[in-house]
């Protein structure tokens, strides 16, 4: 029993000094994108996304529809703008460019703003409500795990994962301290978010021992629950603490 005990502590001790830099290990054989501290690329409009197109001097050709599926925008009077590629004030120099080739209006003032981002996000791990979450510009990863419904009391929140695909379709990662960027305000660690991203929070090292406890102690050893263990730094003084447990049968 003794003997079992001090394996336990051993292994428990192991994991606990290994889930600190798991991450990082595998990180470092994997392709990371160090340009995700780079200031974000502007965002470019696309299917689904849901413009607002305001004209200040010409009210009555304001327009509020959806992008379809071709990334093409159809509106009243100005037609059909093809949006594929295209930033908000690219979209904007579009529309002004239709009416004038329209003989509509030369050179007029138009607004496009995004009422509803169709590009998504997904947010996965220790948090309330992971899934897919609508992309907004310049969203940061606290941001993402926010709207996610926050982190659950088991999250690592050190080392946050993101995942996004590279320009050859592998996997790309990097790791973010979010605790750092909460307390230091750190821009390293809140990098711009890019469509399709997806950010895994791990479990925290307690939780994973908890788990591992459960699994391999409470679930194995032919005591029941009500026998605790007290775990020293010192393998030579681990003593059981308590003294009402009985055998199964």
């Amino acid at each position: 029993m003794k003997y079992f005990l001090a394996i336990a502590v051993a292994m428990i001790s192991l994991s606990m000094n290994g889930c600190g830099s798991g991450y990082n290990n595998r990180n470092s054989q994997v392709s990371a994108f160090d340009s995700i501290t780079d200031a974000p690329p502007a965002y470019h409009v696309g299917a689904g996304d849901d413009l607002s197109v305001i004209f200040p001097y010409l009210p009555e050709l304001n327009y509020e529809g959806p992008v379809g599926p071709d990334s093409r925008f159809t509106m009243p009077v100005a037609g059909t703008i093809v949006t594929l590629g295209k930033t908000v004030p690219e979209v904007e120099a579009a529309i002004s460019s239709a009416l004038e080739a329209r003989h509509i209006a030369a050179g007029a003032a138009v607004s496009v703003s995004i009422r509803r981002y169709a590009q998504v996000i997904y947010v996965g791990g220790e948090v309330r409500t992971p899934g897919a979450i609508p992309l907004q510009s310049r969203m940061d990863p606290l941001q993402a795990i926010t709207m996610a419904g926050g982190l659950l009391d088991t999250a690592r929140s050190s080392e946050v994962v993101i995942i996004r695909r590279g320009a050859d379709g592998q996997p790309e990662l990097r790791v973010v301290d979010i605790n750092a960027y909460i307390k230091s305000g750190a821009s390293a660690e809140a990098p711009p978010l890019r469509a399709q991203d997806t950010i895994f929070v791990p479990k925290s090292s307690i939780a994973e021992v908890d788990l591992w406890i459960d699994q391999y102690i409470n679930k194995t050893l032919p005591f029941n629950r009500g026998l605790s263990y007290t775990f020293n730094s010192n393998l030579g003084n681990t003593t059981t603490g308590a003294t009402t447990a009985t055998p199964t049968q």
